[in-house]
């Protein structure tokens, strides 16, 4: 990427305002897109955990802790200051703090922190030694307590005499002031420069003006020269408190230097994290191919404009690897092209991105751009010819997968020729891999994106009628430069308009102008033709899917009225009902029934319902599954298990096999071992009641696998026994109904014994 013509920096120092910490800053410096995208995906991975934080009801607060790098830094045998050891060890506490609220975060958050050491043992010796100032504490040492008790002591007692010999001078006239000083670290009185033969003592300095003279008494020399030597053998004791101290720390600078490093990639995070949320930014999407950016906002007109930046979507379909965007001048194809740069650099830096949720971005490589800087002067170069320079540059380096943006390529010399060389070059670097997105005014160009197939042609909107930009992209079309349009619109002198009309005539336009337009109008035509016939598609996928539900649910009604029928007639034609049986003929011969019926005979109910011989279906109610033996009109051999049944098509229905496994081992086997249906008592019952009774006992009974079951109705009237008798003689799979013996109750109990094979 030649300079930072995407103003990668200027959105650095965006960023630089939520930055807390020196360390932070530091981190920021450092921020740009990553050599591989598994590294901005594991950024990202953090940033939203870092967003999630920072949006929730309890943020992270990271301090303000300054860089130590230089005092880590000093060179052997240096001994640092109590103030910066103090500022150290507040960098340890500072990091220890962040480590543990961010261990409550997130994984990967977590994951960071858990870098950080917080040499508690080295803040708790700094503590004991230091106090908040950074002067030594009392209790670092006995013999430095020891020597700072003697120390006031004689300091008192060099005041007290020199307060003496100031009260006897006083009448002498001989005091320039009644106060003590120091000079050259010794205790001193003023006195008149011409005080010889008054008191004996040292002069150690004189006034600026000479008056005023700076003297020892005789008297307090060897006091003061106890005070220096007390002084000197506390600061040796000091020295040697805080080389200890530096020894230690110099020991840990690694692990200090690491912790600042981690602090400040946290903190830049999370300032990341809170110009995401204040922009509305999320994190794309990364496909394999294509570019989707919805409602893409540039950051730096986002910072400036607020919510008046109009958004773009920026599109490179799957299949494509060129985007021509075209129209009028400051219609925004250079803000879309900076746009498009911008948001990819900033997500393989591992930020999140001013679109809106599930847009996509490809996985590109480098990132080169080529805009105009205007003319080269201080390496003496025309326009033309520092464009053709850094075209020449980014071809020779481009490689597989990297995205190109040029900016109005081959301009700055004569249009035809400078037009071809721009589809030369993008050519050239489409062959050799590359993305190109580039904008332009040139017809050639223009034929070029309308002509090659993968590349998607945009154009600027423009509104007609105002004769204004509208900044947002159509697809699919070839915008116009409208320089007349724009030079009218801002009053540009009408005569020199009406002059470069009448040279240029609209209406006698070139015939690559004439076949660009037509190209352009046949192409919306076939797009628009096309999205008519993919929605009329799915509305007949739609309604085959709609048609195929309801000949299943007729096919079903039949099923079950041709069964009720059944029983109906079986029950009607017991002794006592020919009233019954005649009620039931006349629902036979209804209009309804007989529709039913008609659909039943002119269907295939199993090619209606999707069940073919080897489907795998289940009992419905149930969970039991199995496979499809041979296929009747309205009933089917099922294989339960190691149990064949027959069963009517209403009773089942079809599954979707696991793939990748026969379908006979995926059937729950059904055995003995399950539960077995004890005989069913019905005594009392109408029949009515009793016939759901029985038929779920029944179902229940051939699918555990038994052979038989009993049935007690009692004797009565018999009108229960025969009821139940004329059912089980409707069912497929009983295939013997007996009394029970003698000895168990005679004609009270029906045995119906299964044919299960």
């Amino acid at each position: 990427m030649r300079e930072d013509l995407l103003e990668f920096s200027a959105l650095k120092e965006h960023i630089q305002n939520f930055v807390a910490s020196d360390a932070g800053m530091s981190a920021l410096e450092g921020l740009g897109p990553f050599r591989s995208w598994d590294e901005a995906k594991r950024r990202w991975e953090m940033l939203e955990e870092m967003m999630d934080v920072m949006s929730s009801s309890e943020p992270l607060v990271i301090s303000a802790i300054p860089d130590i790098h230089e005092m880590l830094g000093i060179h052997e045998g240096a001994i640092l200051e109590g103030q910066d050891i103090i500022t150290i060890s507040h960098v340890l506490k500072s990091s220890a703090r962040l480590k543990h609220a961010v261990e409550k975060t997130g994984v990967y958050l977590a994951r960071i922190s858990a870098g950080i050491d917080p040499l508690e043992d080295l803040s708790t010796e700094i503590d004991a030694m230091l106090d908040p100032t950074g002067e030594i504490s009392e209790t670092a040492s006995p013999l430095l307590r020891e020597m700072r008790t003697q120390y006031k002591s004689a300091r008192t007692s060099v005041l007290a005499k020199l307060e003496g010999i100031i009260d006897s001078l006083r009448t002498k006239s001989v005091l320039m002031d009644d106060i003590i000083t120091k000079r050259n670290d010794r205790y001193v009185i003023c006195m008149r420069h011409d005080h010889p033969g008054q008191m004996k003592g040292i002069t150690h300095d004189y006034s600026r003006t000479n008056k005023t003279a700076y003297v020892e008494p005789l008297s307090i020399i060897d006091e003061n020269n106890e005070l220096n030597q007390l002084k000197a053998d506390i600061v040796e004791e000091e020295n040697r408190i805080l080389k200890g101290l530096t020894l230690l720390i110099l020991s840990s600078a690694g692990l200090i230097l690491n912790n600042l490093r981690i602090y400040g990639m946290l903190d830049l995070l999370r300032a990341c994290a809170v110009w995401a949320i204040k922009n509305h930014a999320v994190i794309p999407r990364l496909g394999t191919e294509g570019i989707n950016l919805m409602g893409a906002r540039h950051p730096l007109l986002l910072e400036r404009l607020g919510d008046l930046t109009v958004p773009l979507d920026i599109k490179m379909p799957e299949g494509k690897d060129t985007l021509i965007i075209t129209g009028p001048n400051a219609g925004g194809k250079t803000v879309a092209l900076k746009t498009l740069g911008l948001l990819i650099s900033m997500a393989k830096s591992g930020l999140a991105i001013p679109v809106k949720p599930d847009s996509l971005i490809a996985p590109v490589g480098n990132i080169w751009v080529e805009m105009d800087t205007n003319q080269d002067i201080q390496h003496d170069l025309s326009s033309f010819t520092a464009h053709a320079l850094a075209l020449k540059h980014i071809y020779e380096n481009v490689t597989q997968g990297d995205l190109v943006l040029l900016d109005e390529p081959g301009s700055g010399t004569d249009p035809q020729q400078g037009g071809a060389i721009a589809v030369s070059c993008i050519d050239a670097l489409r062959k050799k891999g590359a993305c190109v997105v580039a904008t332009s005014h040139s017809d050639l160009i223009k034929l070029y994106g309308m002509s090659c197939p993968g590349v998607e042609n945009a154009a600027t909107a423009f509104d007609d009628t105002g004769m204004k930009p509208l900044f947002h992209l159509q697809y699919g079309v070839i915008g116009q430069s409208r320089a007349f349009e724009i030079l009218e619109s801002i009053d540009f002198p009408g005569n020199i308009i009406k002059e470069a009309s009448a040279v240029v005539s609209r209406d006698a336009g070139s015939a690559l102008s004439r076949a660009m337009e037509d190209i352009s109008h046949a192409g919306e035509m076939r797009r628009q033709a096309a999205c008519e016939m993919e929605q009329a598609a799915l509305l007949k996928e739609k309604a085959g899917i709609e048609l195929k539900e309801i000949e299943q649910i007729k096919i079903r009604n039949a099923m079950k009225y041709k069964r009720l029928i059944d029983k109906v007639e079986a029950l009607a034609n017991r002794p006592k009902a020919k009233d019954s049986a005649k009620e039931v003929k006349e629902v036979r011969s209804s209009e309804i029934a007989l529709e039913l019926e008609q659909i039943f005979k002119e269907s295939d109910p199993g090619e209606t319902l999707s069940i073919h011989k080897g489907s795998s279906v289940r009992f419905k109610g149930t969970e039991t599954t199995g496979e499809v033996l041979q296929m009747y009109h309205d009933t089917v051999d099922v294989l339960f298990g190691d149990k064949r049944m027959k069963v009517g098509l209403e009773q089942i229905e079809g599954i979707k096999p696991s793939a990748g496994k026969p379908t006979r081992k995926k059937m729950l086997r059904v055995s003995a071992s399950q539960q077995i249906v004890l005989p069913i008592k019905v005594v009392g019952m109408r029949v009515d009641e009793a016939l759901p009774v029985v038929e779920k006992a029944i179902d229940q009974a051939v699918l555990s696998g038994q052979p038989s079951l009993e049935i007690i109705h009692g004797t009565g009237t018999g009108a229960l026994k025969k009821a139940i008798r004329v059912y089980l003689k409707g069912l497929p799979h009983v295939k013997v109904i007996s009394d029970g013996s003698v000895g168990e109750g005679g004609g009270n109990k029906t045995i119906a014994v299964f044919d299960v094979r």
